[in-house]
């Protein structure tokens, strides 16, 4: 639902930007697309290095293993659907690439492209930030565990 609404957010701003004269650019769009690549990368390593054997509450784990599951799903999803649009906006006809609906409506592939990876990105570095976090948060409380077992 999230990739929905970016989406639909991403193609408004464009309509509005391309109206007050705003160009998309196929170097800005694939620079923004290598940076994506690069963070989803390194998010993707993050999740699937997830450690989970030493959580030993078993709906901990589940709980844990299950958000795991959705944060990648959502994150290939999201990679999926970036890629697609860099490859639309790359392949479509460069002399057509900007179309004038009305006076006040323009629309600009590029531009939508750019957007939709731009949202990506800000949405890929968020994940980053949280399952950075949350991998933190796993390692001290089993840290936490241990020592209390210890201490006993």
């Amino acid at each position: 639902m999230k990739i929905l609404i970016r989406t639909i957010l991403s193609m408004a701003f464009s309509v509005l930007l391309a109206d007050v004269g705003v160009r998309g650019n196929a170097e800005v769009l694939k620079t923004l697309f290598t940076v994506l690549g690069i963070v989803f990368s390194i998010s993707m390593s993050l999740l699937l290095s997830f450690n989970l054997s030493k959580i030993l509450n078993t709906s901990i784990r589940k709980s844990i293993r299950r958000e795991i599951t959705h944060t990648r799903m959502m994150l290939l999803i999201d990679f999926v659907l970036s890629t697609l649009f860099l490859v639309v906006a790359l392949l479509w006809n460069p002399d057509s690439v900007r179309y004038e609906i009305c006076s006040w409506l323009v629309i600009d592939i590029e531009l939508i492209a750019l957007l939709c990876i731009g949202f990506s990105l800000f949405y890929e570095i968020y994940n980053f930030g949280c399952i950075h976090k949350l991998h933190g948060d796993i390692e001290d409380a089993v840290i936490a565990e241990e020592v209390g077992k210890n201490n006993k």
